[in-house]
């Protein structure tokens, strides 16, 4: 099989010959990568900074440092206290008009600050303000071109950008708008609603513009570490218009939908397996458990890293190793159903380069479905394990060594 097919095998459980790969930490794991992502970019007549109310506030330009920028400074930016500015705490603002703040230490990509809408009645002067046009076709242009540099066999996901959830959690503030569910739900739909209106143009826009795209994907945050956001009824309430919108659009463009997702969000799941959504990607699987996502395997595709809060930062080799058997077995079939996804800024998270070298060891051990013993996928997995000593027992492998 060559890339593109055996992501599409073990999207549809059709039997790959192997895990599929997404490998995002640099152009050598790009070119072993299974599948390449390209995304949209901010116009460069997009300048912040320059309105009365965004002095002292900086381009939040994730790519930086991949995707020329250049930034035209407002006088306040000139002054010499901000001739370094991007090593030093300050705060950014990105194209949806959301606020971050950022250490300077350039060990995350920042986190978002204070509200950049406080005031609801002010939400169609900040959408007018804000929301990019997504029919300008020089927003496409750099995935155009990577596309065809790396994509002439792999699977071509495109990153439609953040979720509906997390752009509205930045503007109102995170409590805020958790508390606007209840007291202002019109208010929620209308403003998500009209995020999701911007990502169906865009969706449409970048398979026109290259038909060969494969897949979209999503980054929106839905749970805590115990409990996704809101109660099942209030999601589907609020969410099914959003993510039910946005599945179909790639169905009906030939595409599949991927959503990363943190949280433990395993309640929930079963609305978008309702919706169609045909995969997540989870940084941390163990978050939400594997015997509490063991229901849906063969129903949906999992991408996942080895759980990058306790295993794949803090465990050992040999663990990280046979860790990646356990997320086969949990997440995935026989016929398919599970992809390794490789966390791509491991030097925020400090995993250890041991750790990376043996994901993909455990891959070369026990992704290639021919080899693994039929008894290995029915042996047990030692739950009570996990739930006596958390989230960081990697179990033993199964007895019957896995034929050579």
């Amino acid at each position: 099989m060559n890339s593109r097919e055996r992501v599409k095998a073990a999207l549809h459980f059709t039997k790959p010959d192997r895990v599929p790969i997404i490998n995002l930490m640099n152009l050598r794991g790009l070119l072993s990568s299974d599948a390449i992502f390209s995304t949209i970019f901010p116009p460069r007549a997009w300048q912040p900074g320059w309105r009365e109310n965004e002095v002292n506030l900086f381009p939040h330009w994730f790519m930086e440092g991949i995707i020329p920028y250049s930034w035209k400074k407002p006088e306040w930016a000139k002054d010499p206290l901000y001739k370094n500015w991007k090593y030093m705490p300050h705060e950014e603002l990105d194209e949806w008009g959301g606020i971050w703040n950022v250490s300077g230490k350039h060990d995350t990509m920042g986190h978002p600050g204070r509200p950049s809408l406080p005031d609801w009645s002010k939400v169609d002067e900040y959408i007018e303000t804000y929301f990019l046009d997504p029919d300008d076709k020089k927003r496409y242009q750099v995935a155009l071109v990577e596309n065809k540099i790396f994509g002439w066999s792999k699977y071509r996901i495109f990153h439609v950008g953040w979720g509906p959830f997390m752009i509205a959690s930045d503007m109102r503030g995170f409590t805020n708008f958790l508390i606007d569910h209840r007291r202002n739900s019109d208010k929620v739909k209308y403003l998500i609603g009209k995020i999701t209106d911007i990502y169906v143009k865009v969706m449409k826009n970048a398979k026109k513009l290259d038909s060969k795209i494969d897949g979209f994907f999503l980054v929106d945050d839905l749970g805590t570490q115990d409990r996704p956001f809101m109660k099942t009824g209030m999601f589907e309430e609020l969410y099914q218009p959003v993510y039910g919108t946005l599945i179909e659009t790639a169905h009906d463009l030939g595409c599949e939908f991927h959503q990363h997702c943190c949280g433990k969000i395993d309640p929930i799941i079963p609305l978008f397996i309702k919706w169609g959504l045909d995969a997540f990607e989870f940084d941390s699987p163990r978050m939400c458990g594997y015997a509490d996502l063991r229901p849906f395997r063969g129903k949906m595709m999992f991408w996942a890293c080895i759980n990058i809060q306790t295993i794949y930062t803090r465990g050992t080799a040999a663990e990280c190793e046979r860790e990646v058997w356990h997320m086969v077995r949990n997440l995935g079939t026989p016929d398919g159903g599970f992809g390794a996804y490789y966390y791509p800024q491991p030097q925020h998270i400090k995993s250890p380069v041991n750790n990376i070298k043996a994901f993909t060891s455990g891959l070369k051990k026990y992704g290639t479905y021919a080899p693994i013993p039929p008894e290995w996928w029915v042996s047990s997995v030692q739950d009570d394990a996990w739930h006596l000593h958390g989230m960081d027992v990697v179990p033993q492998l199964p007895e019957k060594p896995l034929i050579k």
